[in-house]
């Protein structure tokens, strides 16, 4: 089963995401509580059977690797600033915040990347 309108879909993970990282950015921790929208998506989008698998999985695979590729090089980069730069220290958010920032930043990376691919196709 897939959702009917992929780019719907996609759009709800990017505004998902980016509202779960201003909410962990104002109220820290619990802010991250919003995530939980995510799990409405079933709810309010329509499903289809999959017509062509192999197109499909093959969507799936490079929307999926592309954003953990990003996520990873994201986490390299705070790494790199926090051992070698830290004159730049003072201008990332606090470090307990950074780790609550990843989900929804993949939520949100996850939906952009998908919607490129989407609309390439």
């Amino acid at each position: 089963m897939k959702y009917k309108n992929l780019n719907l879909a996609f759009l709800y993970e990017i505004i998902v995401g980016f509202g779960c990282i201003m909410s962990v950015a104002v109220w820290g921790q619990y802010g991250f509580a919003t995530i939980s929208l995510i799990a409405l998506r079933p709810v309010l989008l329509e499903k289809e059977q999959i017509k062509d698998e192999k197109s499909y999985f093959s969507l799936s695979y490079k929307v999926l690797s592309s954003s953990i590729v990003i996520v990873a090089m994201l986490i390299i980069a705070i790494f790199i600033i926090l051992n070698f730069i830290p004159h730049l220290i003072p201008k990332l958010p606090p470090r307990d915040k950074i780790i609550f920032l990843l989900l929804p930043f993949f939520l949100m990376t996850h939906g952009v990347v998908g919607f490129m691919y989407h609309q390439k196709k």
